[in-house]
């Protein structure tokens, strides 16, 4: 599937035509291939012209569920193909066999697969082994050996999404990212969906259908299924068939073994004919019919071809038809009269938008010189258009290099020339200032920035990103400034500028995609909830990942399948949180804004449960105990109350205790009773609390919610509930200066010191996250990570803390500012090491490491 190349010299043409058997092949195999051992390549090959090419080989025969019957033809399949590529003159070490990968190793060895590759590089994929189609889905999915089929679930939408989950995502986990590295084209072989595991209608495993793929249409991809919708692909013939390869693949194998050379679109017409005629041998008939979908880029080859190996015409790495290589005849055949003038393509050239339909007119008319150069100019001009909206280097430099005699070469020169301008240190280091400075003014809210200055910042984010086209970062801050002019050209670009990002693993562009995707006003996107799970998901997945990232996402997760009525799904996001935090302030907060009862929501019941179960303590449970009494939930529940109060009395919590029986001088009520002045004591302590928050939207927050409970439990008499009243009502008018409930606060703000020491109010301990973003350039990444998490304790204005094997101490001051050298290191660091700044965003600066940043969550 070579974007063909041209051979170097003429020496090189001919040393291939002696050493690579470049001769019409000793004799035409009439019968087709039975085993895997019989496969030869036997057509004319230029073995030296298939060095970039490389082969993704999946199947899966052992399914560990009895549910999901075996497949053992497909490790013959699998074989075969691997024999054929390494006679089509792959590289070995190019060629990747994954056999029989649950889910985890699939992922995993495609990922290692897409790092081998370069744009230079040609890939195909074949996949033999059960898969999953749903409907109206485009996406293919494969089923893991370690799939469980069977699924509980209250609807067919709840086992659809469960079956997602349990399966690869062909399109996006193992194309998507194989696509990330640019390759010149993919094509693919699906030879699957054999007795479809999760067909049957029993109840616990109907969700899928028993038929193939659905065709998805890819950009850049040429699709080979080897059955149409609604029709199943044979292992066998039948029980009498001595076969040991698949119908699909043995045709397949044994047509390329004969012609290695064929254009795609013609070997499919072979293939197709072939096992849907033999289809119909089977006993009692059958129809199978394969199908193709071209979606290949015909401007990454030379010759505007594909073929999975090519051979030598006239000193050109070509492809053949059907005929395969032909000895030359002189002038070749003759034109009918009357061919290319009368073409039906010549009245709609001007108009056609169609890449796909072009590429095949072009082929259709290929002895048609003329035509055939205003096609090219036709495909060159639409290629064009997409090369500006890309407005990058690369896609300069591949116009050019595809199309270098278009029309718009002169342009693309001058285009690419500026794009890809080598910027000294000064100029990069001077574009990264303006594009970072305007960018931090945006993240903090700032909506009024000039638009001299905001196209400004974008300009740089722009040559700073061409320069350093890897660093995703910098193409994240450029879509957010693109997304800020309120131009639709510029939402477009940002979002392709997002997408690329995310898809190479920078997990804040794909969290903002998630964000785009659920938000209502958007404006530039349709809200799409699974989209945006998608994205979110897909963030959760990547190494790169902060712990602050990862928590907020999985909450997304969990509201937007509570939102599509999947709570079991919701639950699972949750359970995911519980792992990943060491304090329950967080998730006890995030519960009491859920109301109880609602028909196909989490109910509050089920995080407290799993917050509970996890931390196992009187004062979480007491706390549960006083969302249920102060009606945090809907109306107060005394009962469920009582009942988390007795679970903190018996893990010793003394307030629980007190709550329960009443003070024994002034007779309190129990807990159902109404107020007194234990109940105002509570408040003055839960306010106290509130106000040792660092961050002034923190304080506000959480005094509210003491003022509520407060409110909720104490009677109209009660002499504490006006002046309560009056605090709330200040406390939410602040709040209400904020705007909506974003939680991001603003800068730490001095406030009056506790009696003690001047820094006492940040006593307390606290979630950490600290991480490099050199990427390692100074040591190997492994040991400059870019997130470590921790906690740390502050006591006085001393913090201390332990991370990769060292334990960290410094300064803390009344104003938040944080102060750690290599001093405070035990074992002391060999290079200098430096944290310095606000405690909740301070710059980390190691001599063996380089630049990084400290948070602390206050």
């Amino acid at each position: 599937m070579t974007a063909i190349r041209s051979l170097a010299t003429a020496a090189l043409v001919a040393l291939t035509l002696l050493a690579s058997g470049l001769t019409a092949p000793t004799a035409a195999q009439d019968v087709l291939f039975k085993n895997f051992s019989e496969v030869q390549v036997t057509g004319p090959i230029a073995r030296e012209l298939s060095g970039e090419n490389h082969a993704l080989i999946i199947y899966n025969a052992d399914y560990e569920n009895d549910g999901i019957t075996d497949l053992p033809v497909t490790a013959n399949d699998a074989m075969a193909v691997q024999k054929l590529f390494e006679g089509m003159g792959y590289p070995s070490e190019n060629i990747k066999v994954i056999a029989n990968g649950d889910k985890d190793t699939l992922e995993e060895q495609v990922l290692f697969f897409a790092s081998t590759l370069t744009r230079d590089s040609s890939v195909v994929i074949y996949y033999s082994g059960h898969g999953i189609s749903f409907d109206d889905d485009p996406s293919n999915y494969i089923v893991p050996v370690d799939m469980d089929p069977q699924v509980s679930a209250p609807n067919a939408q709840a086992k659809e999404l469960l079956f997602k989950r349990r399966s690869v995502n062909f399109n996006k986990d193992i194309l998507g990212v194989i696509k990330t590295a640019g390759p010149k084209g993919v094509v693919v072989f699906y030879d699957a969906c054999r007795n479809s595991p999760v067909a049957t209608g029993d109840g616990t495993k109907s969700v899928g259908r028993n038929d193939s793929f659905v065709p998805a249409k890819i950009e850049g991809t040429a699709m080979f299924y080897s059955a149409s919708t609604g029709q199943t692909s044979l292992a066998t013939l039948g029980p009498q068939d001595e076969v040991q390869l698949s119908l699909y693949t043995r045709v397949l194998v044994s047509q390329l073994s004969k012609n290695p050379s064929i254009r795609l679109s013609d070997l499919h017409s072979q293939v197709q004919g072939e096992v849907t005629t033999l289809a119909r041998t089977r006993a009692g008939g059958h129809s199978q019919k394969p199908v193709y979908e071209d979606k290949l880029d015909y401007s990454n080859s030379e010759n505007k071809e594909f073929c999975l190996a090519s051979v030598i015409i006239g000193g050109q790495a070509r492809c053949t038809g059907r005929e395969g290589l032909q000895p030359e005849t002189g002038g070749g055949a003759a034109v009918a009269e009357g061919f290319c003038e009368n073409a039906p393509v010549q009245g709609t050239l001007a108009s056609a938008t169609d890449l796909s339909q072009l590429r095949r007119d072009r082929d259709t008319y290929f002895r048609c010189p003329a035509l055939r150069t205003a096609i090219d100019a036709r495909i060159a001009t639409l290629n064009w258009d997409s090369t500006q909206a890309a407005d990058s280097c690369d896609a300069y430099r591949s116009y050019l290099r595809n199309f270098p005699g278009s029309i718009h070469a002169a342009t693309a020169q001058m285009k690419e020339a500026e794009a890809c301008k080598v910027l000294s240190p000064a100029e990069l280091a001077h574009h990264i200032g303006i594009c970072e400075s305007v960018y931090r003014q945006l993240s903090f809210g700032n909506t009024n920035i000039p638009a001299g200055d905001l196209a400004a910042a974008t300009e740089s984010c722009k040559a700073a990103s061409n320069a350093r086209p890897t660093d995703y970062e910098l193409g994240f801050k450029r879509a957010e400034l693109l997304l800020a002019t309120g131009q639709d050209e510029d939402w477009q670009q940002a979002v392709e500028l997002l997408s690329n990002a995310a898809i190479s693993d920078y997990p804040k562009a794909a969290i903002r995609l998630g964000d785009y995707y659920s938000s209502d006003n958007a404006g530039f996107l349709t809200r799409d909830l699974n989209q945006a799970l998608t994205w979110y998901e897909r963030a959760t997945k990547m190494n790169t990942i902060s712990a602050p990232d990862m928590v907020s996402s999985l909450y997304r997760v969990a509201g937007l399948y509570n939102e599509l009525g999947s709570p079991h799904l919701a639950t699972d996001a949750y359970r995911r949180i519980v792992q990943i935090d060491r304090s329950p302030a967080d998730l006890m907060e995030h519960a009491r804004t859920l109301p109880e009862g609602q028909q196909g929501r989490v109910q509050p019941d089920d995080i407290y449960d799993l917050v509970f179960t996890k931390w196992n303590d009187g004062e979480t449970a007491f706390q549960i105990g006083e969302a249920w009494e102060g009606g945090a939930h809907g109306v107060p529940n005394a009962l469920k109350a009582q009942q988390w109060f007795e679970r903190a009395q018996k893990l010793g919590y003394a307030p629980a205790a007190a709550r329960l029986t009443g003070a024994s001088t002034g007779g309190a009520a129990p807990v159902a009773a109404a107020g007194g002045a234990d109940t105002y004591d509570l408040l003055l302590s839960c306010i106290d609390q509130a106000e040792r928050q660092l961050s002034p939207r923190r304080r506000l927050d959480e005094s509210e919610v003491c003022l509520t409970g407060y409110l909720g439990r104490a009677s109209m008499e009660d002499p504490g509930r006006a002046d309560a009243e009056e605090y709330l009502a200040d406390i939410r008018a602040e709040l209400a200066g904020y705007g909506g409930s974003d939680t991001a606060a603003p800068a730490v703000m001095a406030t009056p010191a506790p009696q003690g020491h001047p820094a006492a109010r940040y006593n307390g301990s606290f979630k950490g996250w600290r991480g490099y973003t050199d990427a390692g350039r100074r040591s190997p990444s492994r040991e400059c990570l870019r997130t470590y998490s921790f906690t740390a304790e502050i006591t006085d204005g001393t913090i201390r803390f332990w991370s990769d094997g060292r334990t960290f101490t410094g300064t803390v001051d009344a104003g938040g500012i944080v102060s750690i050298d290599r001093t405070g290191l035990s074992p002391r660091s060999k290079t200098p090491f430096t944290i310095e700044g606000p405690l909740t965003e301070a710059r980390m600066y190691s001599g063996y490491c380089g630049n990084g940043y400290f948070r602390l969550q206050l």
